[in-house]
């Protein structure tokens, strides 16, 4: 796993416009070369030249290590897709590239313009790819109309789009909204978990 990621990722050009995607399958148990997870995430980081994506493919039913799929897709701005045994490899990796191929927007950042904002799920927002969608959840202080800005890269420049928006000075009835939230906000928590362990908190 060491090896391979790190050999992969020192592939990357020059050229820091040029997407540069790395697809990994695996088990994501490292069981030859270095097995120490966090010496392989640094190995990963200190190989890069930009902006490498990583997304993982955890391929098997008990043995698949989540833990280390996930963060390596999360700290290197990818995705992880986990295939059981039963399941079809080939149309998983399929529907992948026909996602990945026609990226519209990367580097995404989320701004309100004088709203006191929190708890914003996810908390890295993801690339925006060609027939796929961001749904960001949030809580919010304040009301009245107010400017959303969704800036990234397009075609290798930098973009804004500003969005005028009326927040209510009382929430509408939506009661799946606090849902849909709170289970967001679980799995947020839930993964944290996951990656660096529980706290007392």
């Amino acid at each position: 796993i060491d090896e391979a990621l790190t050999a992969a990722v020192k592939m990357q050009s020059a050229d820091a416009a040029r997407p540069f995607n790395v697809v990994f399958l695996t088990d994501g148990q490292p069981t030859i070369g270095e097995t120490n997870s966090d010496r392989i995430m640094k190995n990963i980081a200190t190989s890069k030249k930009g902006k490498a994506r990583l997304f993982c493919f955890g391929i098997g039913d008990k043995e698949v290590n989540t833990v280390l799929l996930d963060r390596i897709a999360e700290e290197n701005a990818g995705a992880r897709t986990y295939v059981t045994g039963s399941q079809d490899i080939e149309v998983a990796v399929s529907n992948f590239y026909d996602k990945i191929a026609k990226p519209v927007m990367s580097d995404l950042k989320l701004s309100f313009v004088n709203l006191e904002t929190s708890d914003i799920s996810p908390k890295q927002l993801p690339d925006v790819f060609w027939g796929t969608q961001l749904t960001v959840f949030g809580r919010f202080a304040g009301d009245g109309s107010k400017a959303v800005q969704l800036s990234g890269m397009v075609n290798g420049k930098t973009q804004t789009l500003t969005y005028e928006f009326t927040f209510p000075k009382v929430s509408p009835s939506n009661p799946f909204v606090p849902r849909i939230w709170a289970q967001r906000k679980i799995g947020y928590l839930l993964e944290q978990i996951r990656l660096n362990g529980e706290t007392a908190e």
